[in-house]
């Protein structure tokens, strides 16, 4: 196509497949990169940000994977409207960034959590006490996620924490060993903080169980400084004696470390079950290898490209720009142009037959009073 041009000129052939290939994706969606998958974790009420697959580019649909009905549609907000609307709608979602990440915020109703414990004071429901060699414990009504405060305390060293073994017994029948337990959990800063772990039963001596220590947020994100939503998934907790889920009433949350840290905060302990959903996307992958395994940039002369025979026409036009710009022969010139006239008629042809069907995001109507006086 570029008049017998060589790659020799080409610095990185396979860095230039990936760029075209990204441009290529921002002009049109072809049917072949989208896909199916299923969220990494389970969607609960009130918890907001879920991690998006790797290879993510857009949005598509989110879905249910139990029972689907009319009313199951997601409805895509600007970031600003989500969480300023997120207590009084539902089924709305938020894609958003977080610290280099591209995160998907949820906001749909399925099955209100259970709360433990609302940790508005040391006294309040039973008696918080320092373990190990935790300081400074109290409650601080200035930070908090809910309520009137959170329980605070200094963190000395590795197996700090606190615990309470005197809370009103909280019937977890239905969540036994299928709910996950999330936790806020406020750091001035990370450094020094390894993992958070907790435990909970009829007792912390005889019959508890002990969860996995959890490296990050609930989101799959690193632990940031200020408020972190910590999850501990039951179903891999480790079971103490016999548990008997009818009287749960004693919870314990202890931090290893490798050096002292200051105004740990800790608020609302709830028992939630989530429901499984499904996500289907634009990847930004346009490559796979003879492994199967889906990549941005090819590595091997044995890679091959996601697209079928309408599509590719307008893949090798976009790499055959980008390789005139290299080669920069004495046609250069003329199959950019020629690629270009190509790719004004190819475009608009393939966005007819294979509509863009990414999630639109839906803006609110404003205008003037009705009445005025």
């Amino acid at each position: 196509m570029s008049h017998g041009g060589t790659l020799n000129k080409v610095r990185n052939p396979y860095a230039m497949y990936e760029r075209a290939g990204a441009l290529f994706l921002q002009k049109c969606k072809p049917l072949e990169t989208m896909r199916l998958g299923t969220l990494s974790s389970t969607v609960h009420d009130d918890v907001y940000n879920y991690a998006l697959p790797s290879d993510f580019n857009s949005l598509v649909d989110l879905l249910p994977q139990d029972n689907r009905d009319n009313w199951d549609k997601a409805f895509r907000r600007n970031a600003g409207r989500f969480d300023l609307e997120k207590a009084i709608k539902n089924n709305t979602l938020s894609i958003e960034g977080d610290n280099g990440s591209k995160i998907i915020r949820i906001n749909w109703r399925t099955r209100q959590g259970v709360t433990l414990h609302t940790m508005n004071s040391l006294t309040d429901n039973g008696t918080w006490s320092a373990v190990g060699s935790a300081t400074g414990l109290k409650a601080n009504d200035i930070f908090k996620i809910s309520g009137s405060a959170s329980i605070e305390f200094d963190l000395v060293s590795t197996g700090d924490g606190i615990q309470n073994t005197t809370m009103t017994a909280v019937d977890m029948t239905d969540e036994d060993e299928v709910a996950d337990i999330f936790m806020w959990v406020y750091l001035g800063t990370t450094t020094g903080l390894t993992s958070i772990s907790s435990i909970w039963g009829n007792d912390l001596t005889a019959n508890y169980w002990t969860s996995v220590a959890q490296t990050t947020q609930a989101d799959g994100t690193a632990f940031k400084a200020g408020w972190n939503l910590v999850k501990f998934p039951w179903s891999t907790a480790i079971e103490t004696g016999t548990v008997d889920p009818v009287t749960i009433d004693s919870f314990k949350v202890t931090m290893a470390c490798t050096s002292a840290k200051n105004n740990i905060r800790v608020d609302n302990i709830v028992f939630s079950i989530g429901r499984n959903f499904d996500i289907k996307y634009y990847s930004k992958y346009l490559f796979k290898n003879s492994a199967g395994t889906y990549l941005s940039q090819p590595t091997s002369a044995d890679d091959y490209v996601l697209i079928d025979n309408d599509t590719l026409p307008i893949y090798l036009l976009e790499t055959m720009k980008a390789m005139a710009h290299q080669v920069e022969g004495s046609d250069s010139v003329f199959d950019i142009q020629f690629a270009e006239k190509e790719l004004a008629s190819l475009y608009p042809a393939f966005r007819s037959e294979h509509p863009d069907q990414r999630k639109k995001t839906l803006g609110n109507y404003s205008s003037k009073p009705r009445f005025q006086r």
